[in-house]
């Protein structure tokens, strides 16, 4: 029992220690494409600027990813060097975690997924109203209205949502994104593996 408990701790620990290392580290990677990605019109400055968007989960090799920079540009085949960063920096993180949390807990239909990545970026970039894709700077016009109701639910029921463990990639030009399944050293992962073993054989002998 003993052993195992090191076991365990010790594989914690070494993982712990990569995920540190892994921040500001830097890494390349391409966006395939916004799968599925729902056409929502809607504004980002009280409507000065009205525009279709492509909304939903951003499918990168390697990972997948909302937006949380919809001012910057990005376009589908670009290969884009990010810098990992530490989520707590990232403005409403925890909220952010539990939208994505709330989506993946969903049955991540198109609808689902452009109503969270307009949930992330009114939580991200919202400063006018309560939180609502009907109103304020960011918003959802018509004839997207159902995103907009869909968004709000989210937002609504956010505490009832588990948070997911996020990771915030920046990149200086293009649009910053999170993600819930990266992992930028798989190498250091698998390591910290063996490295537990062997000590669990060592202490077994």
């Amino acid at each position: 029992m003993k052993t195992t408990k090191l076991l365990i701790c010790a594989i914690a620990v070494a993982s712990s220690l990569a995920a540190v290392k892994a921040r500001g580290q830097n890494f390349s990677t391409t966006l395939i494409d916004i799968a599925p990605g729902l056409p929502v019109t809607g504004t980002f400055d009280s409507g000065s600027f009205i525009q279709q968007y492509p909304s939903g989960v951003m499918r990168y090799t390697g990972f997948d990813a909302f937006c949380v920079e919809p001012a910057a540009g990005i376009s589908y085949g670009e290969t884009l060097i990010y810098q990992i960063q530490d989520p707590s920096s990232l403005v409403n993180s925890d909220k952010i975690a539990r939208l994505v949390g709330g989506y993946l807990a969903s049955s991540r239909s198109a609808e689902n997924a452009a109503a969270v990545q307009w949930a992330i970026w009114e939580t991200a970039y919202e400063t006018v109203n309560s939180p609502s894709l009907f109103d304020g700077n960011v918003k959802i016009l018509s004839p997207s209205l159902d995103t907009a109701a869909l968004a709000n639910q989210y937002l609504t029921n956010i505490n009832s949502y588990s948070p997911v463990a996020l990771t915030y990639l920046t990149n200086s030009t293009r649009q910053d994104v999170v993600s819930w399944n990266v992992v930028p050293e798989p190498g250091s992962a698998v390591l910290a593996t063996i490295s537990a073993f062997v000590l669990l054989r060592r202490r077994r002998r």
